[in-house]
């Protein structure tokens, strides 16, 4: 099973490939569910965070945040807004989200398929992480683990 550094501004955090393509296709769709007319930025980052979800990298799955939001408040307040929706969104279908309905998400490209319901805790971890390190609250060069 591969693992990816998920980073932002000189920090990150490991989590886990399917963990990584789930989150990011889950906040691909909210930014196109809540934001249809989405300014530039944020439908580059749409796209970008579903080939990442979708494509079947193996340990090197990327959100682009550094490309997408840089340093801008508004930018990353608009992400940290959706990425909470997503957690929110994980929260409905805790303790896991069905198996046909992880597997029509497409994530993983073609060498991924879940035989089982895939539990939200590993997909709340990820999401808690990510808002973490959009709030800057990781320590510079910090290489965790998302718990």
């Amino acid at each position: 099973m591969g693992s990816s550094y998920m980073d932002y501004r000189g920090s990150g955090f490991w989590v886990r490939d399917y963990q990584a393509e789930v989150w990011l296709y889950l906040l691909a769709q909210e930014g196109a569910d809540t934001i249809p007319e989405a300014p530039a930025w944020l439908a580059g980052a749409r796209d970008d965070w579903l080939t990442q979800a979708t494509a079947g990298f193996m340990g090197c799955v990327s959100s682009y945040m550094d490309d997408h939001l840089g340093t801008e408040p508004d930018r990353v307040a608009l992400a940290l807004d959706l990425s909470e929706r997503v957690q929110r969104r994980l929260l409905t279908w805790s303790p896991a989200i069905p198996k046909d309905l992880v597997n029509s998400f497409g994530t993983g490209g073609e060498q991924e398929s879940f035989n089982a319901d895939l539990p939200t805790g590993p997909l709340l971890a990820c999401g808690r992480a990510f808002i973490s390190l959009l709030r800057g609250e990781f320590p510079p060069g910090n290489d965790g683990w998302a718990h």
